[in-house]
């Protein structure tokens, strides 16, 4: 494709690095290189941000219709459940720790010895992690409040959950972030933050919605939201 050149007038073609009449240099236009998985990683943490306590006030109201209510069990069940699992995860690992430690001394081929050694330190750290998951699990189980929504922080998960009468519940939200635009758009999650309940973009953190507490409760209470995996008592 031909182009005037900005300095004689002449036609010349884009391609060309220099005006062939005059000797003008041209602009080259670069080319756009798409993001890589890290740099595009990278652009997306450059948005996100600290929720500030007026980022809240001035956020809009989540509609209580888009969460549901998924329920989990008994609370002292599953508190005793926590604890039992915990202290079996630890039993575990020590044995795994022996273990290794046996087939380290006793085993009288190298390689085969060295591969066992492996296969029980592997084993024990995922016990002992797992150990570590439950003993959140437990205190967060212990650290529920009745009628109040808690967000409890442990291994890759950030379950938001209610007590009610004795009985767990997880909050469950239904749709994506309804302010993203774009190819990308964030899923949700629930914080509480300056004892403020929000739910909050996991891509953008300035897109956050408040959840009326209390309209919550009452709506849980009086069968107006929607409960997933119902068990009987």
């Amino acid at each position: 494709m031909d182009i005037k050149c900005k300095n004689c007038g002449q036609m010349i073609d884009e391609n060309d690095k220099y005006c062939k009449y005059c000797g003008y240099l041209i602009p080259q236009k670069e080319k756009e290189v798409p993001l890589s998985k890290i740099a595009l990683d990278d652009k997306i943490q450059e948005t996100k941000a600290t929720v500030y306590d007026e980022d809240i006030v001035d956020s809009a109201f989540w509609e209580l219709s888009d969460i549901s209510v998924k329920r989990v069990g008994d609370k002292q069940s599953l508190y005793s459940k926590s604890i039992m699992l915990t202290i079996v995860s630890i039993l575990l690992g020590i044995v795994f720790c022996v273990g290794a430690l046996v087939a380290k001394l006793l085993i009288p081929i190298p390689m085969v010895a060295f591969v066992c050694l492996l296969i029980f330190m592997f084993a024990m750290i995922s016990a002992f992690g797992f150990a570590v998951e439950r003993f959140y699990n437990t205190k967060g189980i212990k650290d529920l409040k009745d009628n109040e929504i808690t967000v409890k922080k442990y291994g890759f998960k950030k379950p938001a959950e209610v007590l009610i009468d004795g009985h767990i519940f997880e909050l469950v939200l239904n749709k994506q972030c309804p302010v993203c635009q774009g190819e990308i758009i964030g899923d949700l999650h629930i914080e509480k933050i300056e004892k403020k309940v929000v739910v909050v973009c996991n891509i953008n953190r300035k897109h956050i919605f408040r959840i009326d507490e209390k309209a919550f409760l009452d709506a849980l209470k009086n069968d107006q939201i929607a409960i997933l995996d119902k068990k009987k008592n």
